[in-house]
């Protein structure tokens, strides 16, 4: 077998189709002949059983309805027009039979049937010759003597022909039989001999694929599970050759391709080993590899530094952005590298952005105003807490600022009473301390300068006690002076008067 799988799959295929052809060719010719067998047994029935069988068949009819005419005419011997009626419908019949009997003579074989339908035709003629007498007794007005025919020589005759007619009929039916069943048997024989030659052509066939098919299979099988194993990146595949054929080369072929990707992947795993080390700049040598292998690692090597060179400038953007420089954009990249540009670009809006939102929150600080505040729902991540961050840098300065303002406008309304509470932290707590520490001296202050006031206040009242007490006492004199300048002034009426 081995020169065999050494010649070419074409001539292989070659073999086989002439086996199977050769094969076909003598079954096809024995089915031919069997049928042409079959076919002259069905042509004999066709043409020469069946329609002397249909055809005696339809002279027994004809016969029968001729005999209905006679006995109907002699019963309606009276009715002129009926009688001439039957006449016409008998003459019909014996056309009929006529027309009959000369498509079955062409088919009359000599011998034996030859003899049955010479018995047939004589007991015909002796049975019209009947019908004839019949009609002219008809025709004369003798019904009786038409009936006396129609029992005495009519009858009989019919029977005697109709016997004849099927012992020639059954004669017919036995050869038509006989002939179907030859047929029957031809057709056993052929699809017997058929079936035999198709299982032996077949499993000759069968054997002949078989060792074609694994002559072909097997090592197309080994090629096709080393082309899967190396679309599935498995490249360690043991391929061995055993024939010259185009599967052996195919196999042959697969083992150098394998061999070719070998290296191109031990140089693609050097590049990555080399980059993985920091040696970014490393290419492959493109001018180791042929055809387009040599091209698959060039190209490699410009993808590879395409991409270096993007991340390069992102890095280097990303520098100018780290030390506060926003004036630099990233290259409009095409393609789905352009997804590059857009987050850089969207890195340099939010840091503008978060920039622009530090310097309005700054400027309101300086200016005194803090209830401005950040929106920080524009904003995601730190981003997000950053801002939130700054707007509570923002109220929590506003809320100890307003704490610190309104223990001060309390103060300035008299009102010592005010503290500041709360939970503040840091210099804020210092501020709330102190803040309260000095209300607490002022407290005491006016605490102090009330109770001057109050000493004060009683010495006034002592004093203004003992005025008012004196004051009393010089009206009381004033009024005593009076009443003795009353009392003068009278004394001096009186010694004026006197």
């Amino acid at each position: 077998m081995k020169w065999f799988q050494n010649i070419s799959i074409a001539r292989k295929l070659a073999v086989a189709f002439t086996i199977t052809s050769l094969m076909t060719i003598g079954l096809g010719m024995y089915a031919l002949a069997q049928m042409s067998a079959s076919n002259k047994l069905a042509v004999e029935i066709q043409t020469v059983w069946f329609p002397a069988v249909e055809q005696l068949g339809e002279i027994r009819a004809q016969l029968g309805e001729l005999r209905t005419f006679e006995l109907a005419q002699i019963a309606r011997a009276d009715e002129p027009e009926a009688v001439e009626d039957y006449f016409k419908r008998m003459q019909k019949a014996r056309d009929a039979v006529t027309k009959a009997q000369g498509i079955y003579e062409r088919s009359t074989a000599a011998g034996r049937e030859a003899e049955f339908y010479t018995e047939v035709k004589k007991h015909l003629a002796r049975y019209y010759d009947a019908n004839t007498r019949m009609g002219d007794a008809i025709r004369a007005g003798d019904v009786v003597g038409a009936q006396t025919i129609s029992d005495e020589d009519s009858r009989p005759a019919r029977r005697e022909l109709f016997a004849k007619l099927v012992e020639l009929t059954q004669y017919n039916a036995d050869q038509l039989n006989k002939e179907l069943k030859a047929s029957n048997d031809s057709y056993q024989r052929a699809v017997t001999g058929m079936i035999v030659s198709l299982v032996l052509l077949t499993s000759i066939a069968v054997l002949a694929g078989w060792l074609i098919a694994r002559a072909i299979s097997r090592p197309l099988l080994q090629a096709t599970r080393v082309a899967g194993a190396i679309a599935n990146g498995k490249l360690d595949n043991s391929i061995s050759s055993h024939g010259h054929d185009e599967t052996g080369q195919l196999l042959e072929s697969m083992r150098q391709m394998q061999s070719r990707l070998q290296a191109v992947s031990a140089a693609q795993m050097e590049m990555a080993t080399r980059h993985d080390a920091g040696e970014i700049s490393y290419r492959m040598d493109e001018a180791a590899f042929p055809g387009d292998y040599g091209r698959m690692v060039r190209d490699t090597n410009a993808l590879v530094a395409s991409h270096i060179a993007v991340k390069l400038r992102l890095v280097e953007i990303m520098q100018r952005y780290a030390i506060g420089d926003l004036s630099v954009d990233m290259d409009r990249l095409p393609g789905e590298k352009a997804v590059l540009t857009e987050a850089m670009d969207a890195t340099k809006r939010n840091l503008s952005a978060i920039n622009a939102e530090i310097k309005r929150l700054t400027e309101a600080a300086v200016a005194g105003d803090f209830s401005v505040r950040g929106d920080a729902e524009r904003y995601q991540y730190d981003f997000h807490v950053m801002v939130e961050g700054l707007n509570r840098l923002m109220e929590t300065t506003d809320e100890n600022l307003s704490e610190t303002s309104g223990l001060l406008q309390a103060i300035a309304r008299g009102d010592l009473t005010a503290r500041m509470d709360g939970d503040f932290h840091g210099v804020f707590a210092r501020m709330r301390d102190d803040a309260n520490a000095t209300v607490a001296q002022l407290t005491d202050i006016v605490g102090r300068i009330q109770g001057a006031s109050v000493s004060i206040n009683t010495a006034a009242g002592e004093i203004a006690s003992g005025n008012t007490d004196l004051s009393r006492r010089t009206e009381q004199q004033a009024a005593n002076l009076e009443e003795t300048a009353a009392s003068m002034e009278e004394l001096t009426s009186t010694v004026r008067q006197n």
